[in-house]
């Protein structure tokens, strides 16, 4: 029988166990190697997006689509899947809403990154209003990392919700300034943006962490930012290709080529961190990632089964 999540049940895997799963899989000097590269097919509503990923219990598969038009439509603009199947006998085992599993997915990473790169403190400073920035000021304060946050966004309509929303978790969180992005202990970018949305003057032993791009012409943060900072990718592979923060920061010199380190090379201990630099995590989002999440959400279901 193939077992059915929706987005309350991705919704109610605890984040310490998302956090875990990913935090796991990424030490593994294995997990890149099993993951493919994400790949698209131009649709006549959009893009049609393939992410597999396998393991010795598990493969699966994210299919999402990106329809633009779909708002206007009152339709969301990212929908999707994810099927889950037995790695021995490739049998279907679950199929799992992908928009909240992708959601969960990217907050997780990020977690693990911020928790790589020396952990949250003081502040912390997110950009954007979407899904995602709602994920991540959600994991953040179900871990118990942050008690502190700004909102920064172009629309005031969307900053306050979101800022409510953070209240009501019982947090301190209001709209930010640009004074507040320089002061902020941790900044997280969580937007569409194809162009910095964030001033090279962050504080100089601050957390940068960027989710919202992976495209080369797409960049959250300025070029000026990766100066003398520590920078930690998912992969290099996907870094040179898909994130564009990490591509533009290289071609204007403020990155050298080769300075980038992977996150699972932090993870196994391999690359010492210095706290005392500023720090920058930048995420694509790769198939793996989707798979470990999709894992934590079946076993859960399965543990709760007994």
């Amino acid at each position: 029988m193939i077992e059915q999540f929706t987005e309350d049940d991705v919704l109610a895997v605890p984040a310490e166990r998302v956090v875990a799963a990913i935090r796991r899989a990424g030490a593994d000097p294995r997990t890149l190697e099993r993951s493919a590269a994400r790949s698209g097919f131009q649709a006549p509503g959009g893009e049609l997006l393939l992410m597999p990923a396998a393991d010795e219990r598990l493969t699966g598969v994210k299919i999402a689509t990106i329809a633009p038009d779909n708002p206007d439509k009152g339709l969301p603009r990212v929908q999707g899947v994810y099927v889950l199947f037995d790695s021995s006998t490739l049998t279907a085992v679950a199929v799992i809403d992908a928009v909240e599993l992708t959601a969960v997915r990217t907050a997780g990473v990020s977690m693990v990154g911020i928790a790589a790169l020396g952990g949250a403190r003081g502040r912390t400073a997110i950009v954007g209003t979407s899904v995602q920035a709602r994920a991540h000021l959600r994991l953040l304060v179900e871990l118990g990392w942050c008690k502190d946050f700004t909102i920064h966004g172009r629309r005031a309509e969307a900053v306050e919700e979101l800022a409510a929303y953070g209240r009501s978790l019982g947090v301190e969180a209001r709209a930010g300034t640009t004074a507040d992005l320089e002061t902020a202990g941790v900044v997280i970018c969580c937007t569409s943006a194809s162009t910095p949305v964030v001033p090279d003057t962050l504080a100089p032993d601050v957390i940068a962490v960027a989710v919202g791009s992976h495209t080369p012409t797409a960049a959250e943060l300025p070029a000026g930012l990766f100066k003398d900072a520590q920078v930690v990718v998912e992969s290099k592979t996907a870094a040179t290709t898909e994130a564009g923060d990490v591509i533009q920061a290289v071609a204007a010199g403020t990155l050298a080529a080769d300075a980038a380190v992977e996150l699972g090379a932090v993870l196994r201990g391999d690359v010492p961190i210095d706290p005392t630099k500023r720090r920058i995590f930048k995420s694509v989002g790769m198939a793996w990632q989707d798979l470990a999440v999709a894992t934590a959400v079946f076993e859960s279901e399965i543990s709760e089964r007994g």
